[in-house]
Order: C-alpha cells, then structure tokens, then sequence
C-alpha cells in the first residue's frame, strides 16, 4: 500500500555506529525529541485496506507535524488476524510502514508487540527482525542472540563532548505465556533483565539516566494506578487517563524482575509502553515514571476507528541535563479537529476513572 507522503522538511542528526550501538549526538542547548508510535494495527488483507490507509495515513501526519529526531515504535505494527484483515501475512505491514518511514527520512527503531507475529502468522519474529533491521533508516537490532526474544538493544544519546546524556533501552516484551493469547501475556524473562542491567553498568558508570521502551507493560503498571487511586505518596500524576473498560491493564498474570531491577539500578526514569490503546496515562511510581504511548489503531478493537481522544502519539523532550519531559499529541489537535482546547481533558484528575467521563471522551 503507497501512502502519499513528502520527506520531512528538517535536517536530521544522522546516528553513527560505536561498537555495533547507535549513537546521536544531541545539540547543547537543543531538546532532543523522540515520538513515540504504538499498536499500529495493519492488518494488510483484503478485509482491513480501509482502515490500514488510515493507520498510516495517521502516523504521516503525527511524524510530519512533530518533526521528531527519532520516532521509537513500541510494537504492533502488524494485525496479521485473519478475522479482521483477511491475512495472515505479518511481513506486508511491516514493508508498507517501513516504506512510508523510508518516504518521511526520520530516524527510526521498533520493538515487538504481541501481534507482530502470531503462532500462525506467515513469518517468525526472526524473520521480522531481519527485515526490520535492514529496512532504510531503521535503526532495529536483532539483539544478543543468547537471551530470549528479539530486539533487545540499546541507543545512546551522547552530549557535543562524547559523554552520555541518556541511554534508551529496547526490550522485547515477548508475546504470550505459551502459544495461546488465552494463557497470558508474557513477562520480560529474567536473561533479559540480566542483560538490562549490564547495558546500564557497562553505559552508566557515573549515574547517567535511560528511558525503557517496550510494548506490554509490567505488572507494576496496573499497581501503580491502585496505589495512585490510593492516594500514595509513591505516585505522582502527570497526565492522560486509563480508559480500558474496567480499567483494564493488558499486564502479565505474574511478576517477573524488571522493575525491581529498575528500582535497584536507579538508572532508568521512564519506562514507555504501548498495548492498552485506550489508555493514556502518564505517572510516576516509586520515582519512575511509566506511561502509556497513544495508540494508532483503527482495526483492532471494536468500534475504535470513531473513537479519538486515544489516538495520536506521545512526545518524549530529552533535555541537557539528562531529564525529560512527556507530552501528548492527539491526532485531532494535529488535523485541527479538536474541540475546547484539545489536551484540557488530559490534565484533568476527574477524567480519570468515572464511567461518565469514559462516555463523554469517547
């Protein structure tokens, strides 16, 4: 599928290679901004081309408008479900976003979601990767081959003077407890965390920060939101809702090591994922902030191509120091369509939780 698109009008910083890991070098004095894309959602069959143009139709005009210095896609990218694409093929979508990223010019990496490759997709996520990782301006490792999972990498930010500004982390989630979506989302097995942490000890020797992207997000996520509800002084709100019926967090049924071992290191400040498109929020937890990229998806779930206030994709403002800051940027506020100040709902604590103000966004 061709989407009309123009190269971005802006003079990218081009990553080089250091020790097989890639390197910005970030401008003093400039923020260094990462848009972060989640859930895509192409189903590349017969029953879904509609709804894929307007995927990607939406991520062209999110990438054009933020002008971004490295666009970080935190999974989904293919809906290979045959029920509502029509195909099994995981392979097309992935060659039709990464044409369309190619046509932009942006810097770009990826993670893979739980869709990506299905048990009965047409190709294996190594295959995926492989593609991925040649794929024009994709900046996707397949990763350390004796750990689980593929796309475990790492992206350094480096400052005018050579040290690092901030080290962002690539994790494979992974899928599913066994081959079945009924048995369970996946946690980020123990090796993983294990290399996790000799990334940030070989990295950040003298304290400096990382960012985590992955797309399911840990158990902790969905005990953050109790513990806010909670009223706990270990939880700070910043923005967006959770808007899942129920409040649903698409987390694993157990707990693995990750963020305990986040807590530990004390390296990492944010950890972003995808996964529940509906949700949106941003808070801290224990002194990290986790939050919910928006999502893309016009296919996936049930009536959610006329639902808006979820969709569009977040901001990620990396500044000389190290720190960060998070903004949304809704697909409406880029076309123009939004109503009473377009974020104001965002920021707004009682929009949080309450079955009346879920109707009134949606």
């Amino acid at each position: 599928m061709k989407i009309k698109a123009e190269k971005i009008d802006k003079q990218f910083t081009t990553p080089f290679e250091k020790n097989g890991v890639s390197v910005f070098k970030k401008e003093k004095g400039k923020d260094f901004n990462i848009l972060q894309i989640t859930d895509v959602h192409i189903g590349g069959g017969c029953l879904s081309r509609k709804k894929d143009r307007l995927a990607l139709t939406a991520v062209r005009d999110l990438i054009t408008y933020a002008k971004p210095d490295l666009v970080v896609v935190t999974g989904d990218v293919s809906y290979p479900i045959p029920v509502f694409s029509g195909s099994f093929n995981n392979m097309r979508p992935a060659k039709w976003f990464s044409s369309l990223m190619a046509t932009l010019g942006v810097p770009w990496c990826m993670v893979f979601g739980n869709h990506d490759c299905e048990s009965y997709s047409t190709h294996k996520k190594s295959q995926l990767a492989k593609f991925y990782s040649s794929a024009p301006g994709c900046l996707f490792k397949s990763g350390d081959q004796n750990i689980f999972g593929e796309g475990n990498y790492v992206i350094r930010i480096e400052n005018e003077d050579g040290s690092l500004n901030n080290l962002l982390v690539m994790l494979d989630s992974n899928s599913y407890e066994t081959n079945s979506f009924f048995s369970g989302f996946d946690i980020v097995h123990d090796d993983q965390v294990e290399w996790y942490e000799k990334m940030i000890k070989e990295n950040c020797k003298n304290g400096e920060p990382s960012l985590i992207f992955q797309h399911i997000p840990f158990r902790e996520a969905r005990d953050a939101w109790w513990a806010m509800q909670a009223k706990s002084k270990d939880t700070k709100y910043y923005l967006g809702a959770v808007l899942e019926h129920d409040q649903y967090f698409g987390v694993p049924h157990r707990y693995g090591k990750e963020f305990d071992t986040i807590l530990k290191l004390g390296s990492t400040k944010g950890v972003f994922y995808g996964h529940d498109h509906l949700n949106t929020l941003s808070m801290s937890y224990k002194g990290v902030r986790l939050t919910y990229g928006m999502s893309i998806d016009y296919l996936a779930y049930m009536k959610i191509k006329n639902k808006k206030n979820q969709r569009g994709a977040t901001l990620i403002s990396v500044f000389d120091d190290g720190s960060f800051d998070v903004s949304l940027i809704p697909l409406t506020t880029v076309r123009g369509e939004a109503k009473g100040g377009g974020l104001r709902w965002h920021k707004d604590k009682d929009l949080l939780n309450t079955p009346e103000n879920k109707d009134k966004n949606m």
